[in-house]
């Protein structure tokens, strides 16, 4: 028998449960979201690779060869590349989790089902796009004659993390963005400000050593290095900025929780 608390009565243990329930719903939604978005596209899913490698020739012009900002050995098109597939995953489910119960309006106030696993779709459904644009990113580094290592073997933990990071981040997001339509413009800005703030086209060794323990407190700087340590070697993150962000993740997520919960009484009234 189906038993429903009150919202803010419910553990983090009983809400998890309650996600994994459901998790074959997730899975018809996410699958809905990656259909629609490719739908009526000429090239299709192509676009998850065209979009990184235009955006890695610029970058590559502007930084690589006119700037030529270091790329840890490296060949900047790859340590770009590298970079850019993290963040544009990051960014994806930060921009589209934070919009996804208004989004998801006409289904939340039909169906009873945990409002919690809504801004779980995105991470879900934009996976696969990281996953094809690191087939991607590896094919291109066997043409540079960079060959993959054991390390590789930590890319899907790095994914993993990347949209575990961004669901904490978007259950403090999607109810606030449901009832202040300020967020609309709010989110777009800070992330396109964070992306700045992160290592995706400059390397984090850059960055003066009075300040680089900053670097400790950015989820995002942490997982573009170990995503190209799996990739490429080098310098692993040191131990003290993974447990950071172990430490982080987990905080955000069981706060965010139940902050979500307790705004979820009254989402449905005013959405």
């Amino acid at each position: 028998m189906l038993v429903i608390k009150p919202f803010d009565q419910r553990k983090i243990s009983e809400s998890l449960e309650d996600i994994w329930r459901h998790r074959e719903l997730l899975l018809i939604l996410a699958n809905r979201v990656v259909m629609v978005r490719y739908k009526q596209a000429v090239v299709g899913v192509l676009w998850v690779v065209l979009q990184p490698v235009i955006a890695t020739v610029i970058y590559t012009v502007v930084f690589g060869l006119i700037a030529r900002i270091h790329s840890e050995g490296v060949p900047y098109p790859l340590f770009v590349f590298s970079g850019l597939l993290v963040w544009n995953y990051f960014s994806r489910v930060i921009l589209d989790g934070s919009a996804s119960l208004l989004a998801n309006a006409a289904l939340i106030t039909k169906v009873y089902f945990p409002r919690s696993l809504v801004p779980l779709v995105p991470p879900a459904a934009a996976a696969l796009d990281c996953v094809i644009a690191i087939a991607v990113l590896v094919l291109t580094a066997m043409l540079f004659g960079i060959l993959p290592t054991w390390r590789i073997v930590f890319v899907p933990l790095v994914v993993l993390w990347v949209g575990l990071f961004g669901y904490a981040i978007t259950l403090w997001l999607s109810p606030l963005h449901a009832i202040y339509r300020d967020f609309n413009f709010i989110v777009p800005f800070a992330v396109q400000l964070a992306m700045y703030l992160s290592p995706i086209i400059y390397s984090s060794t850059m960055v003066p050593e009075s300040y680089r323990w900053l670097y400790l407190l950015n989820p995002v700087s942490v997982l573009v290095d170990a995503m190209r340590w799996s990739l490429f070697g080098g310098e692993p993150p040191s131990a003290v900025a993974l447990a950071a962000l172990v430490a982080l993740t987990g905080l955000i997520l069981g706060l965010g929780i139940r902050f979500f919960h307790r705004m979820e009484a009254t989402l449905v009234d005013r959405i």
